[in-house]
């Protein structure tokens, strides 16, 4: 969930890669120098919030794909029981002595 920003946020830039960043700010060749060990860093960060993001995504769909086979064997089991349920049934009217039964 992506938050709004507010009044205290302005100049900040949202959803940008740091060298989108860097290439709206237009900084200059001394300020690219002055800030070179955080920009770098920035970098790095942001080849790790990728990889995280890569494996997250990966573990969602192993999540998803687990559930829908959970599901699966879920209704199987269900059609299943359903099916001995409907067998009991019929063997307990066969048990059944036939006087319990109307006749004409």
């Amino acid at each position: 969930m992506s938050r709004r920003p507010t009044d205290r946020d302005k100049g900040m830039v949202y959803g940008k890669t740091i060298d989108e960043v860097l290439s709206l700010k237009k900084l200059t060749p001394q300020e690219l120098e002055l800030h070179h060990a955080l920009i770098e860093e920035c970098r790095e960060r942001e080849m790790m919030i990728v990889e995280s993001a890569a494996r997250t995504q990966g573990s969602l769909q192993q999540l998803a794909d687990a559930c829908e086979a959970a599901t699966q064997r879920a209704r199987a089991l269900a059609t299943a029981i359903e099916k001995v349920l409907d067998e009991m049934e019929d063997l307990c009217l066969k048990l059944l002595p036939d006087e319990q039964f109307y006749h004409d």
